[in-house]
Order: C-alpha cells, then sequence, then structure tokens
C-alpha cells in the first residue's frame, strides 16, 4: 500500500496523467476530421488505450484513499468523466459521445493552478452575485431608456427590450459600439451621453469590479491552498502568529538600531 501511495503522490506519476490527457484531447480532436478508415481506426485505437491509462489512474486512487476517494469533489468530477466514457454510445445514450470533450477538464484537476483559479471563480460567487445584479440593473435602466427615446428612429438597435439588451450587450463588450453610436447621433446628436454614462458604467467600472472580486478570491484560494499544505506538514500558521513574528522582527531592528547609535555616540567621544 505505501509503494501505491508513493505512486500516486509522485509528481512523474502526476504529469504521466498531464501528458495522457493533452494526447487525448488531440486525439478527440482529430477524430472530428475526415481521415481515411485506417488512420480514424487508430485513432479511435489510441482514445481507447487513453481511457484505459484513466480507468488504471482511478483504480490506484481508489485503492489509496479507498472510501475518502469520494468526499473530494475533484476526485468525483474525474470519477465521473470516466464512468460517462464508459458507457455505451449507442441509441440513447450517443449523445454521451460528444461529452468525452469533459476528459480535458481532467486537466484542471491535475494541474494546482488552474485548480486555484475554478475555486477561486466559486468562492467569489457571493460577492459577484450582487456586482451581477448592479449590473443587471445597470441594463434594465439603460434598456428602457435606448427604448423610450430611440425605438422611433433606430428600431434595428433599439425597437424594443430584447434588441435594446443585445445591443446593450454588444456596447459593454465594445464590440461595434462606435457604428452604433454613429447611426444614433444622426438622429440624436445629444445621444453620445447615452453611450459613454452606460460603457463606463459598465465596462469599465463595473466588470473591473467583479474581475477584482474573482481575482481575490483566487489570491485567498491560494493562501488556503499553502495553510493546508503547511498544517500536513506539521506547520502550523496563522494570522496571530505572523503578527508576532512581525512584532519580533521589528523589536530586533529597534534594538540593532539602538546598538548602531550607541556606537556612534562613543566613537564620537572617542573623536573629541
Amino acid at each position: 500500500m505505501q509503494v501505491l501511495e508513493k505512486i500516486v503522490h509522485s509528481r512523474s506519476f502526476n504529469a504521466l496523467v498531464i501528458v495522457v490527457i493533452l494526447l487525448n484531447g488531440v486525439v478527440l480532436g482529430l477524430l472530428t476530421i475526415n481521415f481515411p478508415p485506417g488512420i480514424l481506426t487508430t485513432l479511435r485505437v489510441v482514445d481507447d488505450l487513453c481511457l484505459a491509462i484513466f480507468c488504471i489512474e482511478l483504480g490506484l486512487k481508489i485503492a489509496v484513499y479507498r472510501l475518502h476517494f469520494f468526499k473530494d469533489g475533484w476526485r468525483i468530477f474525474d470519477f465521473a468523466v470516466v464512468a460517462i466514457a464508459l458507457l455505451p454510445a449507442t441509441g440513447s445514450l450517443s449523445v454521451l459521445r460528444a461529452l468525452r470533450v469533459l476528459r480535458l477538464m481532467r486537466l484542471v484537476t491535475a494541474i494546482p493552478s488552474m485548480r486555484r483559479v475554478i475555486n477561486g471563480m466559486f468562492v467569489a460567487l457571493p460577492g459577484g452575485a450582487s456586482v451581477a445584479a448592479v449590473l443587471f440593473i445597470m441594463y434594465y435602466i439603460g434598456a428602457i431608456v435606448g427604448v423610450t427615446f430611440f425605438s422611433a428612429t433606430v428600431p434595428q438597435h433599439f425597437g424594443d427590450l430584447g434588441i435594446t439588451f443585445f445591443t446593450l450587450f454588444k456596447m459593454m463588450t465594445l464590440e461595434g459600439w462606435p457604428d452604433i453610436a454613429t447611426v444614433v447621433m444622426e438622429q440624436h446628436p445629444r445621444a453620445w451621453i447615452f453611450f459613454v454614462v452606460f460603457i463606463v458604467f459598465t465596462t469599465f467600472t463595473t466588470l473591473n469590479l467583479l474581475f477584482g472580486i474573482i481575482v481575490d478570491a483566487m489570491e485567498k484560494a491560494k493562501e488556503s491552498d499553502v495553510r493546508e499544505l503547511l498544517a500536513e506538514q506539521g506547520i502550523e500558521v496563522s494570522e496571530a502568529s505572523s503578527e508576532l513574528r512581525l512584532a519580533k522582527i521589528e523589536e530586533n531592528v529597534s534594538q540593532i538600531r539602538a546598538m548602531l547609535e550607541e556606537m556612534a555616540q562613543k566613537g564620537d567621544r572617542g573623536i573629541t
């Protein structure tokens, strides 16, 4: 059992899994091309070999972790992806053939930095939901204003709420908004105020705030991972202990500074 545990936790084993996932992703892409039957058969064989390696990997991990294997969300995700690939993709289950591409998502579980990004996104959901609500309110207000003032003259962009929502979405992405603004301003010269205010409050303010929340959540997730790693190694890290170490460092610096000042004063006395 210790041998299996060393294998599963080794970097070479994780690197092998990553290489197989990437190879499987390339093969799945090549299978969508109309190659000659011989090449397609070879690609399917490689695909089956990759799936066999995934099954062996999961078998080793289940043997090591046992019931604890199913207490980790990422391991459950890996198990579900491989289990879906093992189901026969025929008849009513033919839709499962398209789900084979989910195997590429196993890179997220294999590479810690990718896993940290996903964790950060989930952690950011509560704060992100508030920002999304504010963004929707701005959208709704902008849509009502757009329909009220521009629906009669520019119906292709502001004919109703649905069309206006789509127009505002294009404006928020900054894709083609000058063309929309030019068409509207031919009929409403002061419409630039509406466009500038909407883009500033949605694209440059609200969206950047949402990105900031996600980045902050990713940093917190990274700190949490570091704390867990240190805890596994028996190193206790807390904010209180960090503050104590900082205070001790500042105390040492103050003592060194006092010693240097005392030495400087003695030197001045010796010279005089």
